[in-house]
């Protein structure tokens, strides 16, 4: 997307025009990986990722077990480790999207990973 806009004027002096140029990644992928995926409880998991790179964004990782954590950059790469405390089948799953302003954020999924926990 490429914007033209009209140049400043200072007393009798024209400045030109201002050419910005912006990008954005739209669909974006991002690996989510987690070690270990299976275990006796408890059991603690690394998770490993990367944002989808818009720093206007909004990026969530879901535990599956009703944890969740917002505090993941969009831009750049992170690792979070987790411990599940009971047996089960656990989907972890990684989602972003644009930040909303005043409204809620639309999330999609980009990442996903299956813990099995004995």
């Amino acid at each position: 997307m490429t914007w033209r806009l009209p140049a400043f004027a200072i007393s009798a002096i024209t400045l030109g025009v201002i050419d910005m140029t912006a990008t954005t990644q739209m669909n974006a992928t991002s690996a989510l990986a987690a070690s270990p995926i299976s275990g006796a409880a408890p059991l603690e998991v690394t998770f490993t990722g990367m944002g989808p790179g818009m720093p206007e964004g909004v990026v969530v990782l879901d535990f599956g077990d009703g944890r969740t954590d917002d505090t993941i950059s969009p831009i750049r790469g992170f690792q979070r480790t987790h411990v599940y405390r009971a047996a089960g089948s656990y989907t972890a799953v990684l989602k972003s999207g644009a930040y909303g302003g005043q409204r809620p954020a639309v999330l999609g999924e980009i990442g996903r990973v299956t813990i099995i926990v004995d």
